[in-house]
């Protein structure tokens, strides 16, 4: 409520009535400050500011009551002082509260003609079209008065954060924006969360996805609690049966459930940018930007037009069309996705400003609980698939290596690069914990000498493989990898799983299936060694009936009695179920008895006692499988310590193809 400061003594002072007046207000006396002036013969004031109290008291109730006094107390005030700018301008706001606007417009307009320079009455005005325009939906004439008078207002008053935000939306609206000017403004307000989303969603457009994400990160810290949790929300990304598990989990579930989602569906997890969460931040911002509604109360996101642009991103086509009179305004939202043809009806059935999907659409409000949310993502970099293999060993009690080796198709490569461009290569690792978060990663740039190519199963393929130290523990892991101008770009994932070091138990390292190194390209970044062997991992596990399944594995914590110790290996391999795995499963450690194979007869298995003066130890082995049917196979490798009667078993998939050609 405004306070007016007391004018000099005197019979009738209406200083005097106003400063009693604020005194019962700031006692929460309303009714008492409402009689205190309605009786202070308000026609005998020599100036209004009782009448603009009283005026503003009544309007702020919110009732119609109180509209309706309010506006009598102001008509008054102007018939005793027509040109009083303050009165105009009290006035033209009890005439907004009725939704009276064209009286509303008319009397902030008489106001301006008196003061030209009152930013108040030009804020009105201009947040008069800004409504209009939300309201009728279709029309940018009130879009184009309200930039330029909202402008004008924060130009002449530059305190009005509400004028200078709604000018930049208008400005989007009309696709009408400068970077320049929302930096400017943002530098202005650097506590306001709106101008960091909005300077976000500009670089977004702009395909600035660093500067896109920096800005969304600090507009959402800025955010009230209640707020952010919208961005945050996955139910409006998921499909309703999805959301509704989301919703009924914990708030750490959530938490995990969140980071993996957006992890998983990152384009990229081993850049710092996930440009699919910028891209659902963005529709949020946008979806509230232009369909919040202030006749109903509705946020952006909460409106039917909302929802879809979260979820379908933005149309290809909007129609707006007029029905009868009771149908109201409609829009025809269009959208083309992977070739398939939809449309979304909203029609404006209580002429408010917020269309709204029939009810008796069961079909598109069936698509919108039941689709999840999906993505318009385009790029520059052509994407081509990468296959990751991992193997976990243990180093010491603390530590370990996880070992990734990448294979991609050489020919896609130079198709997509730049004919001669493909000097360097870089790439790129991430490493996350169970929960999602980010653990290490890792960045390294690769000439093409130390990345040559080499034919397997005839086809030309680049490979090399690359070490991440990690403690025990379980992890995803990603890596990629692009020609020196972000042309083409590889990315694969994979699981890997160290827990299972942790302690003096009998504990067994990955399998590891490999090829010798042949001497020419003993200098290349495609081996591991380990164990006093230089191995060049077996990628992908496919074999031909030719091939010899090289396997290696590391034993810890053997039990030592008199400075030896006894210990039994077998490797067996049976025959197994080909499932294309989603990427990035939860993992598990399975022990030998949970690996599905107690009804099964190994088709290979072979015994070895051995006998060392070492906690550790490795294990190497060539398995001719030249009897196996092309097909799937597990090979279970495992180990029984005989002094403590520990057992430990690690497993690994390989294929048998009939035309899989050796490698070199």
């Amino acid at each position: 409520m405004r306070s007016f400061p007391a004018a000099a003594a005197g019979a009738h002072d209406p200083g005097e009535y106003v400063v009693r007046a604020n005194n019962m207000l700031a006692q929460r006396d309303t009714s008492g400050a409402i009689d205190l002036l309605e009786h202070s013969n308000l026609d005998q004031h020599p100036d209004p500011r009782a009448y603009i109290l009283l005026g503003q008291i009544w309007r702020d109730r919110g009732t119609i009551d109180g509209r309706l006094r309010s506006q009598k107390v102001l008509e008054d005030a102007r018939a005793h002082f027509p040109h009083n700018v303050d009165v105009l301008i009290e006035l033209g706001r009890t005439y907004f509260a009725q939704r009276f606007f064209p009286d509303a417009v008319g009397t902030l307009q008489h106001a301006l003609d008196i003061d030209p320079k009152r930013c108040d009455a030009r804020f009105l005005i201009g947040l008069y079209h800004y409504h209009n325009w939300k309201r009728l939906n279709t029309y940018t004439d009130d879009l184009d008065v309200a930039r330029r008078q909202l402008r004008t207002a924060w130009t002449c008053d530059p305190s009005n954060v509400e004028a200078a935000k709604l000018y930049l939306y208008a400005r989007y609206a009309l696709a009408d924006t400068s970077a320049r000017e929302a930096d400017q403004i943002l530098a202005r307000y650097p506590k306001q969360a709106c101008f960091h989303l909005y300077r976000g969603a500009l670089a977004y457009d702009a395909k600035q996805y660093d500067l896109c994400g920096r800005c969304f990160e600090r507009g959402l810290a800025l955010l009230p609690p209640a707020e952010r949790e919208v961005y945050e929300d996955l139910a409006s990304v998921l499909p309703v049966n999805s959301a509704n598990r989301y919703l009924e989990s914990t708030r750490d579930v959530r938490d995990v459930l969140r980071r993996g989602y957006w992890v998983a569906n990152d384009p990229d997890p081993t850049t710092a940018v996930n440009e699919r969460q910028l891209e659902h931040i963005y529709r949020v911002f946008v979806s509230d930007l232009l369909f919040s509604n202030d006749w109903t109360g509705r946020r952006g996101w909460k409106s039917d037009r909302g929802e879809t642009f979260i979820k379908y991103g933005a149309p290809l086509k909007i129609e707006h069309s007029m029905g009868a009179a009771m149908d109201g305004h409609s829009e025809t939202w269009s959208y083309n996705r992977d070739g398939e043809f939809r449309q979304f009806l909203f029609v404006d059935e209580f002429l408010n400003g917020d269309p709204r999907i029939p009810y008796d659409d069961d079909y598109v409000l069936h698509n919108m609980l039941h689709d999840s949310e999906i993505s318009q993502l385009q790029s520059t970099t052509a994407r081509i698939s990468g296959l990751l293999d991992v193997a976990v060993f243990r180093d010491d009690e603390l530590h370990a290596s996880l070992y990734s080796g990448m294979r991609i198709d050489a020919d896609s490569v130079e198709t997509h690069a730049l004919p001669g461009s493909t000097n360097i290569y870089l790439i790129r690792g991430a490493c996350f914990d169970a929960a999602w978060n980010r653990e290490g990663g890792d960045l390294d740039t690769l000439w093409t000498s130390q990345l040559p190519p080499h034919a397997i199963d005839g086809n030309r393929v680049l490979e090399f493989v690359r070490r991440l130290p990690v403690s025990f523990g379980a992890y995803r892991v990603a890596y990629s990898m692009q020609d020196e101008h972000a042309r083409v770009r590889a990315i694969g994932r994979g699981n890997a799983d160290a827990t299972r070091f942790a302690g003096d138990q009998l504990a067994l390292s990955d399998v590891l299936l490999y090829d010798e190194a042949p001497a020419a390209e003993r200098n290349t970044a495609g081996f591991i060694e380990r164990g006093g062997l230089r191995m060049h991992p077996r990628i992908g596990h496919n074999y031909s009936t030719a091939d010899a399944v090289n396997s290696y594995v590391e034993v810890y914590g053997l039990n030592l009695i008199d400075s030896a110790a006894d210990y039994e290996v077998r490797y067996s391999i049976f025959p197994a179920q080909h499932e294309d795995t989603p990427a990035w499963r939860e993992l598990l450690h399975a022990a030998a008895d949970a690996l599905g194979f107690d009804n099964d007869d190994p088709v290979i298995s072979q015994s070895f006692t051995r006998h060392g003066n070492e906690h550790d130890a490795s294990e190497h082995i060539a398995i001719n499988i030249d009897k196996l049917e092309p097909g799937y196979y597990e090979m279970l490798v495992e180990v029984m310590d005989l002094n403590s009667g520990q057992h430990a078993a690690s497993h690994t998939p390989l294929t048998v193809e009939s035309g899989a050609e050796r490698r070199p």
